[in-house]
């Protein structure tokens, strides 16, 4: 799929919604004509929320030379991750953004409150960890429990947009999460005041969580839990393992789930806040409970269940990639059209200037840290650059 190949990016505007391309197609996908250098540095902000200050941080990728002046990428991991996965991957070949800004894009890499430390880099064991919500002091126990029941959605949704219009104002981006982080890369386009949303992109991403309930309500696939007052998940193997999220061998250079986890151990938080869960799992009675105890208004853990903005859907195109061993968002669903992704995709093909789901063969949920996971990277460029996102080809 490259300007040689315009069968394969025609596909992307066809009338079907899922592209099911084989395993030799997607290796043979070409690396877009464009090659830079960029420099990465360390960004923080500090704003008020909820009767507390918090820190946000990320990675800012700035190309020599931009590809496309003015346009770039901002990305959100998952829900026990940081911008660290985006950085390089577990065997050390570059994560997503170190190759979109080696294509000469500009990316923001963002971290959620309380999801890094100072260092970049966790020390401490998993279980003995506590989330950083300032950088730059030791916060008591007790006011840490606090704010965790306060650290919403919406919290981190405004730190996130104060930190992309710092970083990327003027910018006309492309808007990626993976996972849990994906509601909050379709929510952040209604956030931003100096940076504008012009597509979405996914990799086991779905869509905003309030689709999220309908779909688990229709498919009645599974049953979500409800996270307990107070509660905080840690990551280990074992639930990695018990998650699916282990992809085959000879697609993790760096070994199995024991080795993804000394490097994982390192560079992602490993933890998720109950609350977290709930509102990604849109467990309203729990949210509203959470909300009187804490003494918030009860929108606060509620109003991003709202669908998002009509009219700026409607000039936006999603690209939604999903590996067809995801357990959550492909593999569960007893026909095609009620698989997560599929049910996302007939939701925004209704609403957005384009959708495509785009099944890839092989991968997992974790997949984009995978090798070859550049070819993700280069199937977003070729898509903006034949003009998937906004109508406009700037393919040579």
């Amino acid at each position: 799929m490259h300007s040689d190949n315009p069968a394969s990016v025609s596909e992307l505007f066809s009338s079907q919604l899922l592209l099911k391309p084989g395993f030799e197609d997607w290796l043979a996908i070409a690396e877009p004509d464009f090659r830079t250098s960029f420099a990465r540095s360390p960004v923080r902000h500090r704003f008020y929320r909820n009767g507390f200050e918090w820190d946000i941080h990320g990675t800012l990728y700035e190309p020599a030379q931009e590809r496309l002046p003015g346009v770039g990428f901002a990305l959100f991991h998952g829900g026990a991750g940081s911008e660290k996965e985006f950085e390089t991957t577990p065997d050390g070949r570059p994560g997503l953004a170190s190759i979109l800004a080696g294509l000469g894009f500009r990316c923001i890499a963002i971290t959620y409150p309380g999801h890094i430390p100072a260092s970049g880099e966790w020390t401490e064991s998993v279980t003995e960890r506590q989330p950083h919500y300032l950088l730059d002091q030791q916060l008591p126990l007790d006011e840490i429990i606090r704010r965790t029941e306060v650290c919403t959605y919406n919290t981190i949704l405004a730190g996130s947009a104060e930190l992309v219009d710092r970083t990327m104002a003027d910018h006309r981006l492309i808007s990626f999460g993976h996972s849990t982080g994906g509601p909050m890369s379709i929510s952040l386009a209604e956030c931003l005041t100096r940076a504008s949303i012009i597509g979405i992109v996914g990799w086991g991403s779905g869509g905003p969580d309030g689709w999220y309930r309908e779909w688990v309500e229709f498919c009645a696939a599974k049953k979500d839990p409800v996270a307990p007052p107070n509660s905080m998940a840690r990551r280990d193997v074992a639930s990695f393992k018990r998650a699916g999220y282990e992809d085959a061998g000879d697609l993790c250079p760096w070994g199995g789930a024991e080795e993804y986890f000394v490097w994982a151990d390192r560079f992602k938080s490993q933890m998720k806040s109950g609350v977290c869960d709930n509102q990604h799992w849109a467990q309203a009675q729990a949210l509203e409970e959470t909300a009187k105890r804490c003494g918030l208004p009860a929108a606060e853990y509620l109003d991003h269940l709202r669908d998002p903005d009509p009219v700026w859907l409607a000039r936006t195109g999603v690209l939604l990639l999903v590996g067809e061993n995801d357990r959550n968002h492909w593999l569960l669903g007893d026909r095609e059209d009620r698989k997560l992704e599929m049910f996302m995709g007939y939701k925004f093909k209704q609403r957005a200037r384009n959708a495509k789901v785009v099944l890839i063969p092989r991968y997992g949920h974790f997949g984009f840290a995978g090798l070859h996971n550049e070819k993700i990277a280069y199937y977003w460029v070729h898509a903006l650059l034949h003009g998937f996102f906004d109508g406009v080809s700037y393919a040579d």
